[in-house]
């Protein structure tokens, strides 16, 4: 039984492997020297499907779908190819997080005596202090239920967590959905760990997971004959990839949250800052002068998500506003700014703004030095994907405020930028209101700014 390699999708040269290594109780375990260097040299002879004997077994070997199955007993092993960069951890892999897990629990379940007893004192009393936050990790870790134990794979998943995602907030929103899985399939995370490290190992170049690295994990589980939940996932991701629902940049670097998001059905959208200079230019040209130093413009700054269905600008001018990207009152911006990406939906980010932010967020507490447009697009940006707006940005009103001439602006600049929707707001004329939204506009709502041409 054998079947010739025409055109293989795996991009990397069979000359570069060292290792072969399969799937075995939550981690990845090499096969005998003898195995790997068998595979090796048929996959470098042009060989997909084939036979080896090890153990007294009979295996069939599958390099297309890279599986190892037991020809008697039907056990199919998920397998990769390794080097010896992947085999002592790649970075954005687990193998560190497994070797920290054996110094606290070995082979067994992780408890809270096990973890406690390993957990570096230095001798002051501490020890009610440990228990506490021993207690309060495990709690954290686990996603079956069991707060008093958990096993490798959870204990990898939320180190991975830790290393990869934004945020709290963003960390959660997956365990929510990965938990309600597990319910129904008590081994989908171990197996989602496997998939996106099989993956990995093909995108040794950079270290993380890119995205033909994606769409090749998702052909392949798709392809597989295993019946498991993740297969469905990845034929729904493949789908919205060929509607062009599901883009990356090609250079872009996914990890592992990345992967579970889009496993999971979330949309990554594309985050920006977008500047527009309210001195209609003439800071260029009159900053020096007037304020003692140079600036390019002085800035008000909105986000702009970019979704599906439309692209939305959030920004703040005394009420918290929700517009099509470029139909603010400040004509064109002058600047945009590529800042990164969130998995939040349009409704997400609505509901954050209306229950956090608009209450701080205000005309009465606008300022124009301490309390502006670019001081609510930096909140919005850690909620978004937990980094900051750049400092020339967010700082400009500080700059410019402790000159002479600029605070002496100050109460005409914050009746202006500060009273967009309002009475005696200088954009009130034109502005819309979002139907799914009270017809008068209460403190904490969002105004959906239309400019009228």
């Amino acid at each position: 039984m054998s079947r010739k390699l025409t055109n293989t999708k795996n991009p990397v040269h069979a000359s570069e492997h060292h290792y072969v290594e399969v799937w075995l109780a939550g981690e990845w375990r090499p096969l005998g020297f003898q195995e790997s260097q068998e595979i090796t040299r048929r996959e470098a002879a042009g060989e997909t499907v084939f036979e080896i004997r090890s153990r007294g077994h009979v295996y069939v070997i599958n390099l297309e779908h890279m599986t190892q199955t037991n020809k008697a007993s039907g056990r199919t092993r998920t397998m990769r190819f390794t080097d010896a960069h992947t085999a002592h951890g790649a970075p954005m892999g687990f193998e560190r997080f497994r070797q920290a897990y054996r110094a606290h629990a070995g082979e067994a379940p992780l408890t809270q005596r096990a973890l406690s007893s390993t957990w570096p004192l230095d001798g002051h009393g501490d020890a009610p202090l440990v228990e506490s936050t021993v207690t309060a990790m495990l709690r954290a870790m686990s996603l079956r239920g069991l707060r008093e134990e958990v096993n490798l794979t959870e204990w990898s998943h939320y180190w991975a967590l830790e290393r990869d995602s934004p945020s709290f907030h963003a960390s959660r929103e997956v365990n929510e959905k990965l938990a309600k899985a597990l319910k129904d399939d008590p081994r989908v995370l171990g197996r989602m760990q496997m998939h996106f490290e099989t993956s990995l190992g093909e995108s040794r170049a950079s270290g993380a997971l890119s995205h033909d690295g994606l769409v090749r994990a998702c052909e392949r589980l798709v392809a597989s004959p295993e019946r498991v939940v993740e297969k469905q996932w990845a034929a729904e991701v493949l789908e919205r990839h060929r509607s062009g629902e599901v883009t990356f940049d090609d250079d872009a670097d996914l990890s592992y949250f990345d992967f579970l998001n889009v496993m999971l059905g979330r949309k990554r959208h594309r985050v920006s800052l977008w500047m527009y200079d309210i001195s209609g230019g003439r800071a260029g040209r009159w900053s020096w002068l007037l304020l003692g130093r140079q600036f390019d413009g002085i800035w008000h700054s909105g986000v702009v998500v970019d979704f599906p269905e439309r692209s939305s600008e959030f920004w703040f001018g005394g009420k918290l506003f929700d517009s099509v990207a470029g139909s603010t009152p400040f004509g064109a911006p002058l600047e945009k700014r590529h800042l990164g990406y969130t998995y939040k939906t349009r409704d997400e980010i609505r509901s954050y703004m209306a229950r956090h932010m608009a209450p701080e967020f205000s005309r009465e507490k606008y300022d124009v030095l301490t309390h502006n447009c670019n001081h609510f697009s930096d909140a919005l940006c850690l909620f978004l994907h937990n980094a900051h707006i750049p400092d020339d940005v967010v700082n400009q009103a500080e700059m410019v405020m402790s000159t002479l001439t600029a605070r002496a602006l100050r109460p005409l600049l914050n009746h202006w930028l500060g009273g967009f929707g309002g009475a005696d707001g200088a954009a009130a004329q034109g502005s819309q209101v979002d139907d799914c939204l009270q017809d008068e506009v209460l403190p904490g709502a969002i105004v959906e700014f239309c400019r009228v041409e």
